[in-house]
């Protein structure tokens, strides 16, 4: 089955289900697999077919193929990287959030310091 043909049948699914097809619904389906561009084209295509067209779509989908398991695959790995990228920016925020907080702490202390020294004058 073609990524446009899964976007197709998962549209329907939706689509049968009472809910009106969305590019955030279909992605829920369909998971990460297919490239944004076929997922739009595919919603694209499957508004604009009329209600025997729609019936004529395949009710279940296929299992994947082997290049869509690796494009998964693919994906997985692009998504390990970026946890280790995201990850390693949490750990600089914080370590500059505790910096700050470090900061600012010594200014308030600084500033209660100076309305003492103030108020004894």
């Amino acid at each position: 089955m073609t990524p446009i043909e899964q976007v197709l049948t998962a549209a329907k699914k939706i689509y049968n289900d009472g809910r009106e097809p969305t590019l955030a619904l279909i992605k829920t389906k369909l998971g990460n697999s297919i490239p944004m561009r076929e997922l739009i084209q595919g919603l694209q295509q499957f508004k604009s077919m009329t209600e025997a067209d729609k019936q004529a779509i395949p009710a279940d989908l296929a299992p994947t193929s082997s290049s869509n398991n690796e494009r998964t695959n693919l994906s997985q790995a692009e998504q390990a990287d970026r946890i280790v990228q995201l990850e390693a920016a949490l750990n600089e925020l914080k370590a500059e959030f505790i910096t700050l907080k470090s900061q600012f702490e010594q200014l308030q202390q600084s500033q209660m310091k100076q309305e003492r020294d103030n108020q004894c004058m």
